[in-house]
């Protein structure tokens, strides 16, 4: 997988709102309602996540939930990670 440029990589941010470009990687921060919200959410990303065949890290401590997405393979940022960054958007803003 080849590593996006920092113009295509400029480009794509702009369509996921809130998620930035750090150490290789793209990263947002999220606070729920609640623990629970949390974790359905996160539960929710896994599904989603499994089935692209692309694991995001993240870390959860009460009702906040960071992630940090990047192609482990290639070390940095392509394809894969906006595509799921787009997924993430979606489920949430389902689940409102």
């Amino acid at each position: 997988m080849t590593l996006l440029t920092n113009e295509i990589l400029t480009e794509a941010l702009a369509h996921v709102p809130g998620w930035v470009y750090e150490d290789n990687a793209i990263r947002k921060e999220f606070v729920f309602k609640s623990f629970p919200d949390a974790i359905s959410t996160v539960n929710k990303i896994a599904v989603v996540a499994e089935e692209m065949n692309h694991h995001p890290e993240w870390t959860n401590v009460y009702n906040k939930l960071i992630i940090r997405l990047y192609t482990h393979d290639s070390l940095g940022v392509t394809t894969k990670d906006i595509r799921l960054a787009h997924a993430i958007e979606v489920i949430l803003k389902e689940n409102g």
